[in-house]
Order: C-alpha cells, then structure tokens, then sequence
C-alpha cells in the first residue's frame, strides 16, 4: 500500500468514525427552544433563547445546561423526527451548569452515558443546533482535562473537558460523544474571539448532579405522603389566542400535563399527557403549584372537577381524589 492509499485508509476510518458516532446518537439529540422574561434591548419584548439537549431516559429526561432553561417561562423541545413537545424543568444546577428537562413520552431514543475514562487526544464529535442550524455534527479531539473556566459573578465551572470540536452559539447543552457513540459530556461553552477552545461539563459532574436530583425529588415526594393527591407532572403553558376564544377559557395559560402517574386519580379520571388542565374546582390554574394548592384543600375520597383541553377543545372529568401509596421499603 503506498503512501497516498495509506492516507485515504485513515482518512476513510476517520470519517466511518465520526459518522457512526453521529448516527448512534444523533436520533437523542434535541432542540431546545425558551421563552420566558422581557428582552434587555425591548422591554415590551419577551426573551427567546435556543440551545440543545439530549435524551437520557426513556421516560422523557433530557440533560442541558442550566444557562439555557434558567428563567424561562416556557420551554419546548424538537426531537430529531421532528416532532415538537413541551418540557418541564425538572432541575437545575448553575454551579455546574447542568439541566435535567422532562417530557411526554414513551419508547424515546436514549443515548448512553459512557463509563469510560477520557484521554487527551481521543477522538470525539459535538451535535447540536448552532445559530438554530438543527442537528450539526462538528469533530475534534480532547484537548485537554480537569480545565477551570472562569465566568462572571460566579466561582466558575470546573474539571471541565477542553475540545477544539467547533461549539458555537446553540450548541450549548449538545451532547459531546466518544467514537462510539457513547456521551463523555454536555457542551457548555465558549471562548469569544478564540478558535478550538471549546469546553464541555464531564460525565463524572453529570451523574452526581443527577444523584442529587433524583435525592431532591424522593425528599420532597417523603415530605408529600399523607396528602391527597392528583398524580400528575406538568409545566405552565401558554394557550393559543384562537382556542382561548373559542372555548371561552378563564386565562392564556394552563397546566401541559408531562406525566401520569401509574393507577393516579389523574389516571383513573382519563386525563394523558399533553392534555392542559385550566380548572379544578371550578378556579383557573395556570401552575402546578396552584393544582397542588387547589387539590390539598380535599381530603380523601373527594370529588373534584377538572376542566382541561385535549386537541384544541375543552373537556371535564371528575377525580376521586385518595392520599399517595406508602412506599416500598
């Protein structure tokens, strides 16, 4: 083999590479898209933002960053079959600038968390939306580990992965992947005016911050046992303008129901995700705070009407509301 065909072998392994690693993950990776607050230049102008994510959990958890959601007052997410869905925050962490969203849905594409340690110099590849441009794929390799990266008012973020893959605005919060497909961190940031200084938060941060996720919501459903409950998971959605009208709703805005719990009142009462829940109890909601306040004000076996919209149009139903099973364990 001479010189010329030996550089197009390596050539072609390198992009049989970067292609497979694409394809494995690349069906997980997501659009994120926020509103939320007023714009700093119009103040009659709401703030938009655009970032990426990707799909950790069959169940609808999404990891991005925290600088992407924080402060939004809705978010939603297209997948990568084009499909656009409305996502909740589930947790948020600044000082690692991590996220964990959660959508409506089943069976979803979930990327795998690699357990493998980084060296310098290692192949990897960045998806995500840069400047909105959906599902770009940029390589690079591992530049360097363990970097700090100072940032304005804060103590910064640390022990962060340093990759010359190309990262640009909206591929904040994409998945940085080995050559196997497998994600070694969430790409966070940039240096302005600097080429091939990317940085990404490893996967080491990201399954401590999930721990301590996953230990913040089983403290607050132990502080929850012995109330009534209606099952539910959601988010506050803005309602479009033509179905207010002609439904005759109370308000712009409702619950966008992301999850029902297993053999829940919400279950038994037939409402499903993505259903948007307006009333219970005869008042408007637009949180899920107020349908967790409207709720506790029952006891158990009380019957409470829930107004909500499916498919553009205003249904009701009744739960019978009961207090939460006992834990196993």
């Amino acid at each position: 083999m001479n010189r010329y065909q030996q550089d197009a072998a390596a050539l072609d392994a390198y992009s049989e590479a970067v292609t497979s690693a694409a394809e494995r993950v690349g069906p997980a990776v997501v659009k994120v898209e926020i509103a939320g607050g007023r714009s700093p230049r119009n103040p009659y102008q709401e703030r938009t933002g655009m970032g990426s994510g990707v799909i950790i959990g069959s169940d609808g958890r999404i990891l991005t960053n925290a600088h992407v959601v924080q402060g939004a007052r809705r978010v939603q997410v297209t997948l990568a079959d084009g499909r656009t869905l409305p996502a909740g925050v589930e947790g948020v962490d600044p000082s690692v600038d991590l996220a964990v969203l959660r959508v409506a849905g089943a069976n979803l594409p979930v990327a795998e968390l690699s357990d493998r340690p980084l060296k310098a110099g290692q192949l990897v590849v960045a998806i995500g939306n840069p400047f909105g441009l959906g599902w770009t794929v940029t390589a690079g390799v591992v530049s360097a580990l363990g970097r700090h990266l100072p940032l304005p008012g804060s103590a910064g973020l640390t022990d962060l992965i340093q990759t010359d893959a190309s990262i640009n605005p909206g591929n904040s919060g994409g998945p940085l992947v080995d050559s196997g497909g497998r994600v070694v961190g969430i790409t966070t940031a940039m240096l302005a005016y600097a080429q091939g200084l990317g940085f990404a938060v490893p996967v080491s941060t990201i399954l401590a911050t999930l721990a301590r996720f996953q230990q913040e919501r089983e403290a607050a459903e132990r502080a929850a046992r012995g109330r009534v409950r209606l099952g539910i998971g959601g988010m506050r959605q803005q309602i479009e303008a033509a179905v207010v009208r002609s439904e005759g709703l109370p308000g712009e805005f409702g619950v966008v129901v992301l999850e029902v719990h297993p053999g829940s009142p919400a279950e038994r009462a037939s409402i499903h995700p993505l259903d948007v829940i307006v009333e219970v109890d005869g008042r408007p909601v637009e949180r899920v705070e107020e349908v967790v306040s409207l709720v506790s004000r029952h006891r158990r076996g009380d019957r409470v009407p829930v107004t909500f919209l499916r498919g553009g149009r205003k249904r009701r139903t009744t739960v019978v509301l009961e207090e939460p099973a006992p834990a196993a364990g």
